[in-house]
């Protein structure tokens, strides 16, 4: 069987990985941590290697009683071929078995002409425009905020195109409506930034269509996505609860006028499209590679292993017992030889003092 998932999990997968660059996808943070940072994610890994922290462990023993007891991790193990919608482009480099296919985002494709109000209201923005959207679910915002996003809107020269479900007060240049062809928009020529929560397949059109990114995260693995983005000055972040309207419109100005963000981005797009050509076909051809042949010859004898056999801690306690055998050997041999030289040169005294109280 094959194990498809959208991040890279090297538990499961049992790849040997550095404790200290790894970072876990479900927290705002990067590939350069700090000490408290690595001590962090150093406990998070050790639980998630001895304990099924985000998976049901009672599944096998329910489904499958009459089989012996395996932890999701170690089913997952057994996986002829890992395919992953992740990259080395957006995302930061990770160590992988030849059995791990990284893929990209499988929902980038190439753009189609825009139809109807959508393709009339782009063609009237002689500036350019801006994608915007909260995902596939979220069309209901708090109207604190959609305030304060219009507010940031109209003072900028660039036209909107917003997933969300209000009525726009300027549709001239602000469209709204609770559906929008994300993808093809950002595909136009005329699409100058994407302002999004940063879910994955979000981030992956943008990355295809080379679009720079303002980043709103909300929850789950968006902070880390946001992340990234800044890290890779493809885009900036914010929180729009704190931020307001004049601070969003300036960091649109920025990253659409700077011009670094958009060489970024295009530089990537280019490295991005070179590399992994078209996602979901490259996940079929490995799918089907693997019924035909199967994934033994690309499967690591480590994937069988203990994690204290991967990371040879057998072998790093028997060398330090080694070591404080030594240590302790030698301390003793010390003490042995200074209690013997020092019982060497008393007695001598002691026979002086003898004669000459006989004397």
């Amino acid at each position: 069987y094959a194990l498809i998932g959208t991040i890279h999990d090297v538990i499961q997968s049992k790849v040997p990985f550095s404790l200290g660059a790894t970072p876990f996808p479900l927290d705002r943070t990067t590939d350069r941590m700090t000490f408290f940072e690595r001590l962090k994610y150093t406990i998070i890994y050790i639980a998630r290697i001895n304990f099924d922290l985000f998976h049901d462990s009672s599944l096998v023993s329910r489904f499958a009683p009459h089989k012996p007891y395996k932890s999701i991790n170690d089913i997952a193990a057994n996986a002829e071929v890992f395919i992953a919608e992740v990259d080395h482009i957006l995302d930061y480099p990770r160590s992988v078995f030849p059995n791990t296919k990284l893929i990209g985002g499988s929902s980038a494709s190439p753009a189609k002409p825009l139809v109807g109000e959508f393709k009339k209201f782009v063609d009237e923005s002689k500036n350019g425009i801006i994608v915007f959207t909260f995902g596939g679910s979220i069309i209901n915002v708090p109207t604190q905020i959609t305030s304060k996003l219009l507010s940031a809107f109209q003072q900028l020269d660039l036209g909107v195109v917003w997933k969300v479900n209000i009525t726009s007060p300027d549709p001239s240049r602000i469209m709204t409506s609770k559906w929008i062809p994300q993808n093809d928009l950002m595909g136009h020529e005329k699409a100058k930034l994407f302002i999004s929560h940063c879910g994955k397949n979000g981030q992956y059109e943008a990355l295809y269509h080379a679009v720079p990114i303002l980043c709103l995260p909300i929850f789950g693995d968006q902070g880390y996505n946001s992340e990234r983005v800044v890290i890779k000055e493809l885009g900036l972040r914010a929180d729009m609860r704190e931020a307001s309207a004049d601070e969003l419109a300036s960091m649109v100005k920025e990253i659409v006028y700077d011009g670094k963000y958009t060489r970024n981005m295009k530089k990537a797009s280019d490295l991005y499209r070179k590399l992994y050509k078209v996602p979901k076909k490259e996940a079929a051809f490995w799918l089907d590679h693997v019924m035909e042949y199967g994934g033994a010859y690309m499967r690591s004898t480590a994937q069988q292993m203990p994690w204290y056999q991967i990371f040879v801690l057998d072998v790093l306690a028997f060398l330090f017992a080694i070591v404080i055998f030594i240590f302790l050997s030698l301390y003793f041999l010390i003490k042995k030889c200074y209690q013997c030289f020092r019982g060497a040169s008393v007695k001598p005294v002691k026979s002086v003092k003898q004669k000459s109280k006989k004397q």
